[in-house]
């Protein structure tokens, strides 16, 4: 009977102590165990705990994006879900969300709000003389991602201070995208100017896990001599005068 009061209070003492260390993990030494299983994304400056941390520095694919700073709920681990509340900031990058995963995998992300400099977006277009100038904000309402399928997805993006630099260079009104999931597990939109500039832009986008392909046609608003002289690198030109821009690529060119 002694034995048996002894093995049940070390079991005891052994769910205390364990417990105590996952309450107080270290984000440091847990990431040294899940580093190999985060693919392309990288951390460096690991500190606090893996309940609310801080990394000096995320990259993906090589690309140093800011630092990172994270807070991790505890009581819907009971349940199996995780609750956590992410935020990425660099020197021109803001990007912040929630995020939860549900006990059957679903991955859900919650009022997604981001900024990144419109430059990032120049490897799609593959116009090794263009460069993109202006900011891109934007957000997610909601999105979900299950077995590589992208659903409940839907928000907006903003390209203020719009422009393009290289052999010409022209600046343009604001550009809007709207976009939301479709059936098949893609994400589709739309993209037009706000009507105020001399670049006149109306076209369609579609995402998917294997790529991505948008059209547009670009065209000068009053007759804008540096526009038109922009349009002249961008997409097709057409006997008007404007341009068809078609792009058909991957996303990994993003990073």
């Amino acid at each position: 009977m002694k034995i048996l009061k002894w093995f049940f209070a070390l079991l005891i003492l052994v769910v205390i102590v364990a417990g105590a260390i996952a309450w107080t993990l270290p984000a440091d030494v847990a990431y040294r165990y899940v580093a190999s299983q985060l693919g392309p994304v990288s951390l460096v400056g690991v500190r606090g705990t893996v309940w609310q941390g801080h990394a000096d520095g995320v990259s993906v694919f090589g690309r140093d994006l800011g630092e990172l700073d994270w807070q991790v709920e505890k009581a819907p681990l009971f349940a199996r879900r995780l609750h956590a509340d992410l935020r990425i900031r660099g020197a021109d990058i803001d990007t912040s969300g929630l995020i939860e995963r549900a006990a059957d995998g679903r991955l859900t992300a919650h009022d997604v709000r981001f900024r990144v400099p419109a430059s990032m977006l120049a490897p799609v277009l593959d116009v090794p003389s263009l460069k993109l100038l202006g900011t891109i904000t934007g957000s997610f309402a909601k999105v979900s991602f299950q077995d590589g399928v992208v659903s409940d997805a839907n928000g907006t993006a903003l390209w203020s201070d719009a422009g393009v630099s290289g052999t010409a260079e022209a600046r343009f009104s604001d550009i809007l995208a709207e976009f939301a999931s479709k059936p098949d597990g893609s994400i589709g939109g739309t993209v037009a100017d706000d009507g105020k500039g001399n670049l006149e832009v109306s076209g369609h986008f579609t995402i998917a896990a294997t790529g991505f392909q948008a059209e547009a046609f670009l065209a000068a608003r009053n007759d804008d001599a540096r526009v038109r002289e922009a349009l002249r690198y961008v997409g097709e030109p057409q006997a008007d005068g404007s341009s068809h821009l078609l792009i058909d690529g991957k996303l990994f060119k993003l990073f």
